[in-house]
């Protein structure tokens, strides 16, 4: 009889150890996540300028971006005036200088369930192309933010993962002070 309860007592064990073990493993592992490619624009969405001579360049096509995409990119969607910009980093660093126009979401105003209602309010629509960034490299506020416009039907969606210091480092025009739309945030 005693070996049918050292049995037992020795399976029970093992998985009791088995199973921390898969705790332990999965409390460490990291989270991944992945946005979804930008949905191209329809045809009549974007208007393109023309082409001068044939020894210009292609005209800049948005629908050829990926999801991460680098400050020059950036730059030209912003030149064309159609995309939103989204600053990612904390609010006293976007007051103290961010891309004009850009409307502030710091990641740590996820957890309270405004990011539709401050989308809403800067007129921001999940049907719009989005730019988010933060301060580039190792910065992933700009992917949380990503993710999180993706969860609420956002599909044209880039990541400059240059961030604000290479703009600035571009000569990129700035603007400092609170955000237009929100003001300061509590």
């Amino acid at each position: 009889m005693s070996w049918g309860g050292n049995t037992i007592a020795r399976s029970l064990a093992l998985v009791t150890v088995a199973t921390g073990v898969a705790f332990v493993d999965w409390g460490f592992r990291p989270i991944v996540t992945t946005l979804a490619p930008p949905k191209q624009d329809e045809p009549g969405d974007v208007t393109m300028p023309p082409v001068a001579d044939g020894d210009e360049p292609a005209p800049f096509d948005a629908n050829t971006l990926g999801t991460e995409i680098g400050t020059e990119d950036a730059y030209q969607l912003w030149l064309g005036g159609m995309t939103t910009f989204i600053d990612a980093r904390p609010q006293h660093e976007y007051v103290e200088g961010h891309i004009p126009f850009a409307f502030l979401v710091p990641p740590d105003s996820l957890g309270d369930g405004r990011l539709g209602e401050m989308m809403e309010l800067g007129g921001v629509f999940p049907e719009m192309r989005v730019v988010v960034y933060c301060e580039g490299g190792s910065c992933d506020a700009s992917h949380l933010v990503a993710l999180n416009l993706q969860d609420m039907g956002f599909t044209k969606i880039h990541i400059d993962v240059d961030g604000y210091p290479s703009w600035v480092e571009a000569g990129y025009e700035i603007e400092t002070g609170p955000d237009a739309v929100l003001g300061e945030l509590p």
